[in-house]
């Protein structure tokens, strides 16, 4: 798959520059994300506790950013200041460390952020700190408010792993605590319309009765035509030692991809994942090992999109949930490109990466609209 490597990012704490390696962090390794939207990059930097947008050949648009931990931008000094500002905005806001990004049809721009620590709540039935919240940010990167649990000001959220929007301007928030993934579905006005438990301990099983089996629930996803959620399970099978007759530990079997409808609460559509299988050959003899795909999301054209490491980069795979065909390509990451990698679908179906590399950061992108017949718009 043709990969286009748009602009660099080098490291820093200037408005065009990223910091992903922060020493001082309490974070054990780098979490910034990236966006993409019309051909517009959105780009969080949690260590410097700033966004960027930037166009396709990396000219800087806005920037919001944390005074507390960024120099104030050098376009902002500048003789000509008055030009440059109607291509440049700079907007201070209190980030503490911003992840996640979802931008609407509308130009509305939500980021997921941590709160400070004399902000966190906690919940006692879960025993976990509630610490994240989502940012709204409107077209000119101004400050709207913030959304929580129950809606615009609410409680924090436990720890998020996934933030979207769909074709109705929706924001739909992915959570993940110790027993259950919590989705919290918002109205464009902020005003929350689901909360659906995921609850571990009630997944729905492929298999027939016997046997034993672990399950595990590794990406939740919106439908963005439909009031669903796309759920891949991964399943394990415990090995049994011919011998002995104990347990051996437990082996990765198979994945499934469920479509969960809000309305009804019931599971629909199963689809199988077929993992990636890699031989490889030594001096033992030859061995078959599975590779499990993670999902990265699904396209506004009911596309899923799926990699798994492999020594090229990655394998990416594009499953048609409706005609249930499957298009494989190599997406070719060297090896100096891996110290950190952010990737992530657009709703046209364009994957973005921000690949981290020891001197700087590159952005690039895989125009996969193009192999299933979609198009920027």
């Amino acid at each position: 798959m043709e990969r286009e490597d748009l602009f660099s990012l080098s490291y820093g704490s200037f408005e065009n520059q990223i910091n992903l390696f922060e020493l001082e962090s309490s974070y054990t390794r780098p979490d910034s994300q990236i966006s993409m939207k019309d051909g517009i990059f959105y780009i969080s930097n949690s260590a410097s506790g700033k966004i960027m947008q930037m166009t396709s050949f990396g000219d800087l648009l806005s920037i919001i950013y944390n005074v507390d931990k960024n120099p104030q931008p050098i376009f902002t000094n500048s003789e000509n200041s008055q030009t440059k500002a109607t291509t440049r905005k700079s907007v201070q806001y209190p980030l503490n460390h911003p992840t996640f990004l979802a931008i609407t049809d509308n130009k509305q721009l939500y980021v997921v952020d941590s709160v400070f620590s004399d902000r966190v709540e906690y919940d006692p039935e879960e025993n976990l700190a509630l610490t994240n919240i989502v940012i709204h940010f409107n077209e000119e990167s101004e400050f709207v408010n913030y959304i929580g649990q129950e809606g615009i000001g609410g409680t924090p959220f436990p720890i998020i792993e996934g933030l979207y929007t769909n074709t109705k301007n929706d924001i739909i928030v992915v959570c993940r605590t110790t027993q259950s993934i919590k989705v919290y579905w918002f109205s464009a006005d902020g005003e929350l319309l689901y909360k659906v438990p995921i609850f571990f301990s009630s997944l729905p099983s492929p298999y027939r009765e016997g046997g034993s089996f672990f399950s595990s629930v590794e990406t939740v996803v919106p439908d963005f035509n439909a009031m669903g959620l796309y759920v891949k399970i991964d399943y394990y099978t415990e090995e049994i030692d011919p011998e002995t007759q104990v347990s051996a530990g437990i082996n990765y079997d198979k994945s499934c991809l469920y479509f969960l409808a809000i309305e009804t609460g019931k599971y629909e559509n199963k689809i199988d994942i077929a993992p990636h299988e890699e031989t490889e050959t030594d001096a033992a003899g030859t061995n078959t090992n599975k590779k499990v795909f993670s999902l990265i999301g699904i396209s506004q054209s009911d596309k899923a999109f799926f990699i798994t490491p492999t020594a090229k980069g990655y394998l990416l795979g594009i499953l048609d949930l409706n005609s249930l065909r499957l298009l494989k390509r190599d997406l070719i990451i060297t090896q100096d490109e891996q110290v950190y990698n952010a990737l992530n679908l657009s709703t046209n179906g364009i994957l973005s990466g921000l690949l981290a590399k020891n001197n700087q950061a590159e952005i690039v992108w895989w125009r996969t609209d193009k192999i299933i017949g979609e198009s920027i718009r």
